[in-house]
Formats: C-alpha cells, structure tokens, sequence
C-alpha cells in the first residue's frame, strides 16, 4: 500500500524545489528524504523527478502524482484547522530575515506581538543578502531593494516603494557647493545604497526628461545605518532612500540636494512561501509585517534612527495604490531562460500612466475581496508587480514559475483555485483550461477594441482568455564561426554535418517547446512529423530541460545549432555571440501569450482590471522594453511599440490550432519523450 507520508514528503520535495531545500524546511536529513522518495518511486515502478546538476523538473508521471498528493495534504491541513483549537493556532516560532532600512520597524512590533500572543517567538535576523528558495533557513523575508531579487520559489508581495532622495550635511555642502544637475555627481564624491554590479541610475525632471548616470560611487552599499553615518559626517553625497533620512532632514542634520529630480524607487518586499504553505501563526506575522512596513513608508509610523518624533512627508513616497509610475533602476540579465523563474528586472523607462487613465484610473482603488489579485505566469514576472500596481492602484501577487510546474499546481489546485488571472506563453493551454471549466467566460474588457487584426485573430468566440503577444517557438540559431554551410530547412538538421550538435528543449517541460513540435505534427501529419524528429534524433539531437540551457549550450560551443524561441534566439544575437538566426521562408511555428481570469475569482473586477491593463498599448510597449527576452514578441494591439532587435517586420509565424494542439497533446509528448529516451 501507498506510504502517505512519502506522499507528502513528495509534496515538500517539489514546493521547495529540491530535496535539499525540503530536508532543511522539515528539519530531516537529506538522506531520509533521498530515501523516502526512492521508495516512492519503487512502489509506484516510475520515475518522479528529473535531476540534472542544479536543474529541477517533473516527470508526466511526478506531475501526476504531485497534483494528487497536494490534493491530500490540503485536505489535511484544512482538517488540522478546523480540529485544532482557534487559541492554539498562533504559537511557535517564526524566523525573519529583514534589511537594515526596515530594523527599526521591528523591535515595537515584536513587544506588540509577544504581548498579544505569549506562545510566540520570533528569530530575526538583519540582512541584505538575496533569499534562496523556501528552506533557506527563514519564514519570511522583508528586503529593501531596487536591484533584481535572485531566482526563487518564493511569493514577492510588493509591500510598498519609498523613493531615493539625494542628501548631504550642510558642511559638506558649504565646503563643496551644490550640484545643479544630477550629471554634477559624476564630478563628486557620492555614497549610494546598492550592490555591486549597479545598472546606471536615472534621474527624471518635471517635464519628464531623464538623465542615466553611471556613477562609481566612493561607498556602496546596502546597509542603510552606515550610509546614514557617512553622510552625516561628511563624507560624500549620499543616495539613500527616504525613509532612512526622514528625520535627519526634518531637523537639518541633513539637507536634500536636487529636490527637482526624481531618483529611483526604493521597493519594499515581503517573501514568503505561498500562503497554503503558511501557518497561522506566520501568515499573521506576514501580515502585520507588511501592515507595519506601509505605515512607515506612508510616514504614519517611522523607524527611529535619531529623533524620536516621527515626521511624516506623505508627498515623498508612493503607495502601491498610487496611480504614478515609479522610475527604477535598470539590472542587466543575460535574458537567456524565458520558461525559468524570471527574475526581477526594473528599467529606466515607464511608458506614462496618462495613456491609461481613461480605461483603468475609474474604480481603479475598488477591491472585490480583501487581498490583492493573484497571479500565475511563466513569463514577465519581475517587472509586473510595480507597474500594474503604480498604474492601477491595485495590489498584486505574482506565483512565476516554468510552463510544466506552474500546469502542474493549477491542476493540484483544481477544486481550490489560489489564483485569479493567469499569463500563460501557450494558447493550447488556455483552450485546455477552458475545456476544463477553469476559465471565467464572456468576459468583455472595456477596451477590447484595441485588439488589432493579429489580436483578434487568435481571439476564442467565448472571451475566455485574450490574446497579449505572438513568438516563434522555434527558429534556427547557428554558429557563424562553427558552420560553413547553415540550414536553410528543418529538415537540414538532419545533415550529418551537424551530428550531434543540434539541441532543443523539451516540449514536456518548456513551455514554448510544445507549440513548435505541435505544429510540425499539424501541418505535415503524424507519420511525416515523427519521420522528421526521427531523423533529427537519429543524428543526434539533444534534448534540454528548458530553452535557457539550449542558449547556454550554443553559446558556449557545446552545440552548433539550436532549435530555440525567437525570444532567446534574438537575445542572444544581440549580445554580440557570433550566431544569427534562420527563419524560414514558409513561416516559424508560433506560440500565443494569453490572459485568462479564474472561473470563481472572488475578485472579478480586479482581474478584468488586469485583462485591461495588459490590452493597453502603453503596457505591451512597456513590457517589450522591460526584460530583454520576454520582451521580444509581436504586439497585439493597435499602438503598442515593437521592438526593433527582434523578428524582422512582416515574419510568418504558422501555429497549430488550439483543439488540435490539445487533443494531440499526451500523444506527442510521449512518442517524443519516447524518442528521446531512446
């Protein structure tokens, strides 16, 4: 018989990513869990997961059986509630992990909650390192930070955003002047609160003109205290965040410089696992942390790090539910794994909130229930939560994982739903959904009209997802100092001048992936379609993980060909790598980018809100210049920007119908998987 407890030690494995990161988060040895997953795939005579260096991925079959066996361990833990005594339920100890700007927040909130709930403990520690994946040894972590957060499995719930302010003391000043312009920094001795490896900074006038420094700062740093103290005691001109100084320039111990320039914005982010990974006792801390957390930013309540009269400057900083678009600082990325978690990637420019106010400020500050919209998406996820909040006035959680995990939890989720709008780079998928009852229906967008001919061409009768961008999901990439000759035809691939040096990604797994084996099979057949892949195969193919290695791999020379999206392939084109792209003259296969709203949202007006965002052409624009893959992708309403370093204008692309790519879906991923293996 099943041994549930392997069941949900399985569950573990695949929320925290990894055996390691679950051995450390349930506090067993790794080689228990190593064990018990070993027996698990024994009774069940299949493999579960696929390991490969750092690289985590479902089998079908994992898929499968995580999809039941979080089925289980909700069911249990929803008994585990009701059971349980509602006065025990918040006890225990939970851990921390916050930035020396919000160490100030943290003392008065832990003598309220210790006074309010005896059982509880806290373990806090202060830091600014990058949080890894759920198990790195902390509950929560709250981070200041305009940089890119490192990979991770972990909610981002963007708490609040708190600007950066130029300051000095008034002897430097009189011993050094004043700059006028921001371009006077270069000129100066300046202290900036960042990391190593700082994109440029952009300063923006009123009239909404910028200027992009890139200074080589004296002191650079993350630890707010110490930037604090050098510019106090005159050491440079400091770019803090505002809350850091608050008080300092309210007494004159410090005085701001530049006042007519916006700086960047500061983020205020809180991590956690999602919520039904959550106790009660760490959903309360989450939530009174992040309660805590704006009231400071909204100058209602101030870290004290001097006076200890808070004073507040509400003009100074921007509430999530602002309607200003906040500039940030740009973080380069190589861009090269559009289907892997994204990570957070600001940019100097945001296209203006004025081109959306007439669709989406009306009602913008109504909610539909308490909490802010859920997302799921396998694309954009670092750059949307800043921008759809700023431009709406509306909270958003953001759940970005690859094509087949994030597939793999909206099934283990089906009788609870945790999410309210979905982005997905795969029509089929949304088609699947429907089919399944998943998708909210008839649902009609106030702009609707802004669907241009490729938009509305791939628009479904029953308005259950929208089309918001088109991709190949394949091309030919090449090495120019590698191959003499390129391909000029898929069928080229199977020359044996490349054997063995042809790679592509795995359609079980990359998102994109799937379309592009989905069309060969539509346009030529199944019995023409599997004679070409077994061609490929018999010289050689290689098959990765995602469409990232497949970059990885022929930039490094490891292959001199890739079967990869448009996204990566442009991308990688651009870094200057010496490869260049084959399009074929009859067309790529295409992937769609859709938007779809869950079936039994409890906050349909948000999520339409969102639906409307992303049929904006001010957001689509913004979105092809805010990450350099993801970015690459054909607009789908009239007025949005293209971007110029992709796809030639007027590109054929050639996508599988959506009943078909379904229909088909189980069987051509397990002849192709079949191939592979063998």
């Amino acid at each position: 018989m099943l041994d549930l407890n392997d069941l949900r030690l399985f569950v573990h494995i695949v929320d925290h990513q990894g055996i390691l990161r679950a051995a450390r988060a349930l506090s067993l040895p790794k080689s228990t869990i190593s064990r018990r997953l070993a027996a698990l795939e024994e009774s069940l005579r299949d493999r579960l997961i696929v390991r490969a260096g750092e690289d985590f991925a479902l089998t079908p079959k994992g898929a499968e059986v995580y999809a039941l066996g979080l089925a289980m361990v909700e069911a249990a833990s929803r008994a585990e509630e009701r059971l349980l005594d509602a006065r025990r339920a918040i006890g225990g100890s939970v851990s921390l992990s916050a930035s020396s700007l919000l160490a100030p927040l943290l003392p008065a909130l832990v003598a309220d909650l210790a006074a309010e709930h005896p059982r509880l403990s806290l373990a806090v520690e202060i830091a600014e390192r990058d949080a890894d994946r759920i198990g790195d040894g902390f509950d929560l972590v709250l981070r200041a930070h305009h940089w890119s957060l490192r990979d991770s499995a972990l909610v981002q719930r963007r708490v609040a955003r708190n600007p950066i302010v130029v300051v000095a003391s008034p002897e430097r000043l009189a011993r050094k002047g004043r700059p006028e312009s921001p371009a006077d920094l270069l000129d100066t001795d300046t202290l900036a609160f960042g990391l190593p490896g700082a994109a440029p900074i952009a300063f923006r006038d009123a009239r909404g003109e910028e200027q992009s420094l890139a200074l080589a700062p004296r002191l650079l740093t993350a630890s707010v205290p110490i930037l604090r103290e050098a510019a106090l005691a005159g050491a440079g001109l400091a770019l803090l965040p505002e809350l850091a100084v608050r008080e300092d320039l309210a007494s004159g111990r410090l005085v701001r410089v530049l006042p007519a320039f916006a700086g960047p914005s500061v983020a205020l982010t809180l991590l956690s696992p999602p919520r039904r990974l959550m106790s009660a006792t760490t959903r309360l801390v989450a939530d009174r942390l992040a309660e805590a957390v704006k009231e400071a930013a909204l100058g209602r309540g101030v870290p004290r790090m001097g006076s200890p009269v808070p004073v507040p400057h509400p003009r100074s900083v921007v509430e999530p539910s602002s309607a200003a678009p906040t500039p940030v600082v740009p973080v380069a990325e190589d861009g090269l794994d559009p289907e892997a978690e994204t990570t957070m990637n600001p940019i100097l420019r945001a296209v203006g909130a004025a081109a959306l106010s007439t669709g989406l400020a009306g009602g913008a500050l109504a909610q539909d229930a308490d909490g802010p919209l859920v997302l799921y998406t396998n694309d954009f996820e670092g750059v949307i939560t800043e921008r759809f909040e700023a431009d709406t006035g509306r909270e958003i959680d953001v759940v970005q994982m690859s094509g087949g995990e994030l597939l793999a939890r909206i099934a283990a989720e089906a009788s609870n739903p945790q999410w309210d709008v979905l982005i997905f780079n795969g029509s089929y998928v949304m088609h699947g959904l429907d089919l399944q009852g998943q998708l909210k229906r008839d649902v009609t967008p106030a702009n609707l009209d802004n669907l241009d001919a490729l938009g509305r061409s791939f628009l479904p009768d029953n308005l259950a997802w929208f089309p918001i961008g088109l991709s190949a999901s394949c091309v030919m990439l090449y090495r120019t100092d590698l191959v003499e000759t390129p391909p000029a035809s898929f069928e080229d691939l199977a020359d044996a001048r490349f054997n063995g040096m042809v790679g592509m990604a795995d359609p079980a797994v990359a998102a994109p992936a799937y379309p592009c084996v989905a069309q060969f099979f539509h346009e030529r057949g199944f019995e023409e379609a599997q004679g070409l892949f077994t061609s490929l195969f018999e010289n050689g193919l290689r098959v990765f993980r995602t469409n990232g290695p497949v970059g990885r791999a022929i930039a490094s020379g490891d292959i001199s060909v890739a079967l990869i999206t448009s996204q990566v392939a442009y991308s990688l084109e651009a870094t200057g790598a010496p490869v260049e792209v084959v399009w074929p003259q009859s067309g790529a296969p295409g992937s769609v980018r859709g938007v779809a709203i869950q079936a039994s949202t409890a906050r349909p007006e948000g999520a339409t809100a969102f639906v409307e965002w992303l049929l904006e052409p001010a957001t689509q624009s913004f979105l092809a210049e805010a990450v350099p893959a993801d970015g690459l992708f054909e607009p789908t309403v009239t007025g949005a920007v293209r971007r110029a370093d992709g796809p030639p204008a007027g590109a054929v692309y050639r996508v599988a119908p959506d009943a078909f790519a379904v229909e088909h879906e189980e069987a051509i991923k397990t002849w192709f998987a079949d191939q592979a293996l063998n």
